[in-house]
């Protein structure tokens, strides 16, 4: 079962990917501006970011296996079934992402890394994993000090990719999606309605909407910014070429 659930995160990315790739093709909510090489840059840098993420991913299931076997962490004087553990394990990861991506917002040199993302000068699917490698390594190290503090169960691992990676591609993509339903959806998960104020080239608006699959840690945090239409998108002084080509978003970070 647990071979079976770690081939799952990769099938669906391919097939979220098709899905919303096709509903843009269809039926976009904005215009995309003619950026020649763009999506070639994005896709180039989502590869080398979901294999990392691949990677880091089997580690750190290595890693709460160790830690489970242990019976280390908060979680591990719980006498409560197999099923709430890994609904807290979820939460829990999920939980961490957010204080992650927070922090990546307020610091320096972690928001030199964080950039990368968004300097992209509009939001679509592309855009999902267009994250700098440091980047997602620095990820793997927040999730594994949440696993060795919490304990989180190694099945908790599994299925929080499975849940959070086709809501990762949802709410980055150009659809067009009935304002009702965005702002339903927006009570449970991320949307693209919500997460489009996250890429507002405004800090006030870009520091908000932190979550990466529930929404309720903004909610509860106070970062919850509704549904809204930036007036751009990207990072000030970030245009043209020198944010789109592969090589340029590798180097941003030292720019």
């Amino acid at each position: 079962m647990n071979e079976a659930l770690s081939r799952l995160p990769l099938l669906l990315v391919v097939v979220a990917y098709a899905l919303f790739w096709g509903w843009e093709a269809l039926a976009p909510r904005r215009m995309m501006p003619t950026q020649p090489g763009r999506r070639r840059g994005n896709l180039l840098i989502s590869i080398l970011s979901f294999v990392l993420g691949g990677i880091t991913g089997t580690a750190l299931l290595a890693l709460a296996t160790w830690t489970s076997e242990r019976q280390w962490g908060l979680l591990a004087p719980l006498h409560a079934p197999a099923w709430l553990y890994w609904l807290l394990g979820v939460l829990l990861l999920d939980l961490t992402d957010y204080w992650r991506h927070r922090i990546s917002h307020a610091t320096g040199w972690l928001w030199r890394l964080h950039r990368v993302h968004h300097t992209d000068l509009t939001m679509d699917v592309t855009t999902s994993f267009r994250n700098h490698p440091l980047e997602m390594l620095l990820r793997a190290a927040f999730l594994a000090a949440a696993t060795l503090a919490f304990g989180i169960p190694p099945m908790a691992l599994l299925l929080q990719p499975i849940l959070m990676l086709p809501v990762l591609v949802f709410q980055h993509a150009n659809i067009r999606l009935h304002p009702a339903l965005d702002s339903t959806l927006a009570c449970l998960i991320v949307t693209p309605g919500m997460h489009i104020v996250h890429h507002s080239r405004v800090p006030a608006e870009a520091d908000s909407n932190f979550a990466t699959l529930f929404t309720v840690w903004d909610r509860l945090f106070r970062t919850f910014r509704p549904a809204a239409m930036p007036e751009a998108c990207g990072v000030e002084g970030f245009e043209g070429s020198n944010a789109r080509t592969f090589i340029t978003m590798l180097v941003t970070p030292w720019k």
